[in-house]
């Protein structure tokens, strides 16, 4: 080859390589409303500044620094949706009527806000329930569907109620109202605050004369077991001159409260 075909090859070849070089990339967007400069600029050209608050979904907390490809289709940024769901899989399978930041955040989507949700259900998280997850409660359904249950406090308790010995509430003729007993801010202690009803021990002549419910209740496995006799110290012989007239009358708890069922020493 001689001299002169070789300079021609050379030019021709730093010809092509230097409009290669000059070639621009090929445009990643085949659709864009926007002007490059709003989101690109020629000092960081990969580097995207877009500022997001100006569109309908401002981007806060867990969403910055997503990648815009993540959710945005690069060859069209208008295509693109808003719904969690359209990021984010439902665990709930479309069961559930509320939309997602009803319960979820953009900062943290693990956090729930029990409070709101339940606030408009019968049965609004208060007290030691606000320690609970949702499984502790919702735990025999399907994963994720979260449907409403029942309010009651046995629906849930019904294993403590059975499993109590002291006293035995299956037994001895304890109802299934456990707030009659228990309160939300603490299951333990105990305290039967309709008493009265059945027979006055927070009222009346009784009020402040006794210190626990052993005082009356003297076989702690059955308190439907109750002694009268073990406070008030009559003599019997007395006891049953003064009732020489009542028909039926025992010297026995059951037929003091038969006749003062208010524990007043006039009767009822």
């Amino acid at each position: 080859m001689n001299i002169t075909k070789f300079k021609l090859y050379f030019t021709i070849f730093l010809t092509g390589a230097a409009l290669h070089a000059a070639a621009p990339e090929k445009m990643p967007h085949k659709k864009m409303d926007r002007d490059c400069e709003q989101c690109h600029n020629t000092g960081e050209w990969e580097k995207v500044h877009f500022d997001h608050s100006k569109t309908q979904f401002e981007l806060r907390d867990r969403h910055k620094g997503v990648p815009c490809t993540s959710c945005h289709t690069i060859e069209d940024f208008s295509k693109v949706r808003t719904a969690c769901d359209a990021c984010h899989l439902d665990v709930h399978q479309g069961k559930l009527p509320y939309a997602c930041e009803t319960c979820h955040s953009p900062e943290s989507w693990s956090v729930l806000d029990i409070y709101k949700v339940h606030a408009n259900t019968s049965f609004p998280i208060l007290g030691a329930h606000s320690r609970l997850d949702c499984d502790a409660c919702h735990r025999s359904e399907i994963v994720g569907e979260y449907s409403r249950l029942q309010s009651d406090c046995y629906s849930c308790h019904e294993k403590e109620y059975r499993e109590t010995k002291n006293p035995v509430h299956r037994d001895f003729g304890f109802g299934h109202r456990c707030e009659d007993c228990h309160a939300l801010f603490s299951w333990r202690p105990a305290s039967f605050s309709n008493h009265d009803a059945r027979f006055p021990i927070s009222s009346g002549s009784h009020a402040g004369e006794w210190e626990s419910c052993n005082d009356c209740h003297i076989n702690p496995g059955n308190y439907q077991v109750f002694d009268c006799l073990n406070c008030h110290e009559h003599s019997r012989a007395q006891t049953v001159g003064q009732h020489d007239e009542v028909s039926g009358f025992n010297y026995d708890s059951n037929s003091c409260y038969q006749c003062h069922p208010t524990g007043t020493a006039e009767g009822d």
